[in-house]
């Protein structure tokens, strides 16, 4: 009788410590459907003109990955079961409009059980207009996951943007931004805590049909936990002019300083940089170029010139949105080790939507650039990169929409002490599903290749696979859903983040 019973004992002694482990979500699970099914949806017309709405949400995933550490062999794979249980209210009115998400997330890994986690994620979005001719918007993000540097990246961020009109055609525009990250560092591929902060202030003017001046000074500073050579300070001003001469020829400059410091004094480096355009106008919004680039920079052992000539076009469609394309060659005149050099280099600066039908949508993006110290790795010194994306939308039935994206990056690091080549490639695919008005599937796949020959990182690829089911009484009111070009580019280039 005893032996016949051990079976169903050590089943029954592995349930409840099953049961145990997982306590804190399966109360999480029952209370949010209490909640969904008690609650419902509030919706309050507190006035005429203005609208207080209160939606609770339950959410349960399942991400799988194959390679979790991000290794060139010995891969391991990993499962992790999030349980959220959360609320978001949106509060509106004629002059005001405020959204708040908060969603304590239970984290359950299938290996790594040291990371399982309780995380209480918070967002805020607000606009508001404090008087007739400002605009303010206000930005809020709480990972909940602070003080976890066991590997999973996670990211703090608050910003503030304001628009002030100051005469008919003058405008002046401000923004601060902060954001305090663990992530894999770019040249070390070591997780890291550091904090960025920037502030930017600028004055516009618009004096003639499409005559525009633009004065902007910039201050930043990016600091680690830890010291890292990658710390700097940054203040740059600078700014844009453009003259029509007649309805089809007129010309632009941009001219900048740029002073970065870094703790060590040898690699404090100064940039003055300008160029001039011909324009010549073919169509309203289609313009053909001939560009003229000089960048010089200096440093306590070295100076480097470019030269930078090109030919090209600029399909203008708003202030957002358009295609840049040139083609040129970079001159590099060095005072070091460094040799004397002639490459040639193509000018992107792409972010446009095509939409071909209400159920297809197509955008793409895509830049180029170069620097004597850049952003993805400040102190390995000058680079150049090239980044391109897109993101294809397509309504495969009324309730089910799907999507597919990718995206290419290749950054290369020229100076004789630190070069190295890095590629990064990202391909996505998703499904959504609104089963019912208060119930939506959605699942995601994505492939990660990244390759450099730099003897400090190695290369991998990753297959991830997301799944996740959503119930809500009623969708809750979001932000204006129209989408700019960081953040389009966030999520195509750095979707970890």
């Amino acid at each position: 009788m005893i032996s016949s019973l051990s079976p169903k004992l050590k089943t029954y002694r592995y349930l409840e410590k099953g049961l145990e482990k997982n306590r804190k979500f399966y109360g999480l699970w029952l209370t949010g459907l209490f909640v969904l099914l008690t609650m419902g949806i509030t919706q309050l017309p507190i006035s005429a003109r203005t609208l207080l709405q209160i939606v609770p949400t339950l959410t349960i995933s399942e991400e799988y990955s194959d390679n979790y550490f991000k290794t060139a062999s010995q891969k391991q794979e990993e499962s992790i079961t999030s349980y959220a249980l959360g609320f978001s209210m949106g509060f509106l009115d004629i002059n005001r409009k405020v959204y708040l998400n908060y969603s304590p997330v239970y984290k359950d890994y299938k290996n790594q059980n040291n990371r399982d986690s309780l995380q209480h994620k918070v967002s805020l979005d607000s606009e508001f207009k404090p008087a007739q001719h400002t605009d303010i918007a206000a930005h809020l993000y709480y990972d909940g996951n602070s003080g976890n540097y066991q590997g999973d990246s996670w990211q703090n961020e608050a910003s503030i943007k304001g628009k002030t009109q100051v005469r008919k055609n003058t405008h002046l525009t401000y923004d601060y931004d902060y954001t305090n990250r663990f992530e894999e560092q770019f040249r070390t591929g070591i997780y890291k805590e550091h904090a960025l902060n920037r502030a930017r202030a600028g004055l516009s003017n618009i004096y003639g049909r499409k005559d525009f001046l633009n004065l902007s000074f910039l201050y930043e500073f990016d600091t680690y936990k830890q010291p890292d050579p990658d710390e700097y300070k940054l203040y740059e001003p600078s700014g844009y002019i453009s003259y029509w001469f007649s309805p089809k020829t007129g010309m632009d400059t941009n001219f900048a300083f740029r002073n970065k410091d870094f703790d060590d004094d040898l690699n404090d480096i100064k940039t003055y940089s300008g160029d001039v355009r011909y324009l010549r106008n073919y169509s309203k919004n289609f313009d053909g170029y001939l560009k003229y680039r000089h960048s010089f920079s200096e440093t306590q052992t070295y100076e480097h010139h470019i030269f930078h000539p090109s030919i090209g076009f600029d399909w203008d469609i708003t202030e957002d949105s358009g295609i840049m394309l040139g083609i040129g060659a970079l001159f590099h005149e060095w005072s070091n080790a460094n040799e004397d050099s002639i490459d040639p280099f193509i000018d992107l600066n792409a972010y446009k939507t095509f939409d071909f039908s209400k159920k297809a949508s197509f955008t793409i993006t895509g830049s180029s650039g170069y620097s004597d110290s850049g952003e993805e790795a400040a102190s390995l010194g000058y680079s150049t990169y090239y980044k391109a994306g897109y993101l294809l939308k397509y309504q495969l039935l009324k309730q089910v929409s799907s999507n597919l994206s990718g995206s290419y990056q290749l950054i290369e690091f020229h100076e004789s002490l630190g070069a190295r080549k890095d590629t990064m490639l990202t391909l996505g695919a998703g499904l959504s599903w609104e089963v019912l008005q208060w119930l939506q599937l959605n699942l995601n796949y994505s492939f990660e290749d990244y390759n450099t020959d730099s003897l400090g990182r190695n290369d991998y690829t990753d297959n991830r696979v997301f799944f996740s089911i959503s119930l809500y009484p009623e969708k809750p009111i979001r932000p204006d859903i129209a989408q700019s070009r960081d953040s389009f580019d966030t999520y195509i280039y750095n979707r970890e983040k």
